[in-house]
């Protein structure tokens, strides 16, 4: 997402700690060139006893919808804070994790992909009751999110070094271990402001063998807005530090800069389309284990239809073939989308249920950038859908 478990009396104290003391493992991961770049998995968190009972009124499951795939070893864990009525308003993520009361449910993610969107329906308990504060408000605005996993690249993506990335509204810091035992920021997105884009300046080795252990940092001010989206590409410059590597978008922020929140479901705009054209990448699920705990106890035990590895295989003027990989047999569908002028078209289904998926969509237009994305349909009724990918086809 241990050597050392930490063992309270307090069944209670557990609960409001769990995430706030960290303790350290070393991983067996080096770095090829030892002057560039961050070491891989130096330390990772204790999270709560894996054996411990599940309690629907302390769990909260996804509270924001990320439209993935879920698997019971995936995702990430954490704790929700708070501030009360009598407390600065703050505006640095720190102050939030000093000085914030710790609610008691803990928070199971699938991933970070919370488009820009308002934010007014609390988080729910998997027992269906909002977390309040001491005042039994509900909780929609000034509170802050800790959550810790442990990162790892996919089956289809190459070994290398890697930029991450955050789009945040308001303020999050990424953190991953700094060698020594302690954590450093490797993403500053910190402060009050409508969703930006910030940008790592040092590259991070990432392969499909170690994990990294990452803990983001979040708060929320004042409503209405929320937003925040973990991403990575492969590091432009290879990894030569005294070059700066920057997308035109780091530092750019707005609210409708990069998703139109007024669209229901939630809308990219070309600036973001952009950006994955440029080999940016929104983290998956399958990117992200638990520090420490085997299952996520809001995914059932039965496995749900889930596509993952979905890659653009080749790029012509007039078409485009993608794959991806599901974990049970199912159908195959395209859709590709011309982000200028929002034309949509969707493939027939191709009805030969299979795990490994390869299909074509054709009449594209050259020079043009495109958005594309896969649907898979299981034969017990369970769909899937892929994240976007975009690309531009050749002049």
């Amino acid at each position: 997402m241990l050597l050392h478990l930490l063992v309270m009396s307090s069944t209670s104290l557990v609960l409001k700690v769990f995430l706030v003391f960290s303790l350290t493992v070393t991983l067996s991961s080096c770095l090829t060139d030892a002057t560039k770049g961050t070491e891989s998995g130096t330390t990772v968190v204790t999270t709560p006893n894996p054996n411990a009972k599940f309690d629907p009124a302390q769990t909260v499951c996804d509270p924001f919808s990320t439209n993935s795939p879920q698997a019971r070893d995936h995702g990430l864990i954490g704790n929700l804070l708070y501030l009360n009525d009598s407390q600065p308003r703050y505006n640095r993520v720190s102050d939030f994790m000093n000085f914030g009361v710790i609610a008691p449910q803990t928070i199971y993610l699938d991933r970070l992909f919370i488009p820009t969107r308002p934010f007014d329906r609390g988080f729910s308990t998997a027992a269906g009751e909002l977390v309040t504060n001491a005042n039994g408000n509900t909780l929609y605005e000034y509170f802050g999110l800790k959550m810790k996993a442990q990162i790892q690249l996919a089956a289809n993506e190459a070994p290398g070094y890697y930029q991450f990335a955050l789009l945040a509204d308001d303020g999050a810091v990424m953190k991953i271990p700094d060698g020594a035992g302690g954590e450093k920021i490797i993403v500053n997105d910190d402060g009050t402001h409508p969703t930006q884009m910030a940008c790592a300046t040092e590259p991070v080795y990432l392969d499909r063998n170690s994990k990294i252990p990452v803990t983001v940092e979040y708060y929320q001010g004042p409503r209405y807005h929320i937003s925040l989206v973990a991403m990575i590409r492969p590091w432009p410059d290879g990894v030569i530090d005294t070059n700066p590597v920057n997308d035109v978008m780091c530092g750019r922020a707005g609210n409708s800069l990069y998703f139109d929140s007024t669209k229901n479901p939630i809308e990219p705009q070309i600036a973001f389309y952009e950006m994955l054209s440029r080999n940016w990448k929104v983290l998956e699920n399958e990117n992200y284990f638990f520090p420490v705990q085997e299952s996520n106890p809001c995914v059932p035990p039965e496995a749900p239809l889930a596509i993952s590895s979905f890659s653009i295989l080749g790029i012509a003027r007039d078409r485009v073939t993608l794959t991806w990989v599901t974990n049970i047999p199912s159908t195959s569908q395209g859709q590709s989308k011309n982000v200028a002028t929002s034309a949509t078209v969707l493939t027939s289904t191709e009805a030969s249920l299979v795990t490994t998926h390869v299909l074509t969509i054709t009449g594209l237009l050259p020079n043009t950038l495109y958005a594309v994305k896969a649907f898979s349909s299981s034969a017990g009724g369970q769909n899937s859908v892929s994240d976007e990918r975009a690309f531009r086809t050749p002049r």
